[in-house]
């Protein structure tokens, strides 16, 4: 099994608490830790020694030789008798590690990816408080507006200044702070990848790949048009959403609920926190689509059940 979501939205907390309650041994190695990663200079033969615990491999993608590994292990596993509850991969970013496990664990893994907080489960909280603040813990519970809004900043720079550099070392993390910003102008509208092109002075091409990689990391939403009937003209078309709106909010430097009443994008950012709340609670199998005809017919969010229920 592979839980996947950004950082600070409680995987390890939540592994190691569903761990222990279920009385089962584990073992638990942090990728990010170079003290767990000495311990599998020899992974095979360390992880054989390991067979009768769950093992739970936190930031998996550190590790990237791991995974053919893994595979040698699982099915070996199998021939025992032991088809499944071997191994918890919890990662960060889904491109990666998505990639990586595809090419080697093809049948052999799930996944399952964990958003911030929801109103589903915040319900002793304000509405407003989770609008404003984001769902990351840290932020949703700071004692103050202001020590929210600090949480945020520094989470951006974290990801900007360190995360990103693990998987594309081309990208300036200014360039990079200046296109998330971009996107959180741009809230809930068409993707128009030229315009972000031409505004940061690259091809159009780059400022794609931009787009690929914070939608990679699930920090970034690409919401597709529905087009069943294709004897309609339709929008075609993307929507672009910075997934948590707290992150929106600091990107435009809105501190409080007063700034944001006031500002351009609180229609969007009230739009993108719907979205990304029903899409999150929504059942396995669950699709969101947008739908918008050319004469200016519009549905915010479809959901499409795996029957074809609309």
């Amino acid at each position: 099994m592979a839980l996947l979501g950004p950082r600070q939205t409680g995987k390890t907390m939540l592994v190691l608490e569903a761990a222990r309650a279920s009385g089962r041994p584990y073992l638990y190695l942090d990728l990010e830790s170079e003290q767990d990663r000495a311990k599998l200079a020899q992974a095979e033969l360390y992880l054989a020694d390991h067979v009768d615990k769950l093992v739970i491999l936190d930031e998996v993608h550190r590790a990237p030789g791991l995974f053919p590994i893994l595979r040698g292990l699982i099915n070996r596993n199998r021939r025992e008798g032991r088809r499944a509850g071997n191994y918890l991969l919890l990662g960060s970013a889904a491109l990666d590690l998505l990639k990586q496990s595809g090419e080697t664990l093809a049948g052999r893994i799930a996944y399952l990816e964990l958003a911030p907080f929801t109103l589903q489960e915040t319900r002793h909280l304000p509405p407003d408080t989770l609008w404003l603040r984001s769902g990351f813990t840290e932020s949703m519970l700071a004692p103050s507006n202001a020590r929210s809004l600090r949480w945020r900043q520094d989470f951006i720079r974290t990801y900007l200044e360190r995360d990103i550099a693990q998987f594309c070392q081309r990208i300036a993390a200014e360039t990079l702070r200046r296109f998330w910003g971009m996107l959180a102008h741009h809230q809930g509208f068409l993707l128009n990848t030229a315009q972000f092109a031409r505004n940061l002075g690259v091809d159009a091409k780059t400022a794609a790949s931009y787009l690929d990689l914070l939608v990679d990391l699930l920090l970034v939403r690409r919401l597709p048009p529905w087009h069943a009937n294709l004897g309609k003209r339709l929008v075609k078309s993307p929507k672009v959403y910075v997934r948590d709106s707290g992150l929106v909010h600091v990107l435009l430097a809105i501190p409080d609920k007063e700034t944001l009443l006031a500002h351009p994008v609180l229609g969007q950012s009230w739009e993108g926190f719907v979205v990304e709340n029903l899409l999150n609670c929504a059942p396995e199998g669950v699709h969101g689509y947008f739908y918008r005809s050319s004469c200016g017919a519009e549905i915010d969010l479809l959901l499409c059940r795996p029957n074809d229920e609309l």
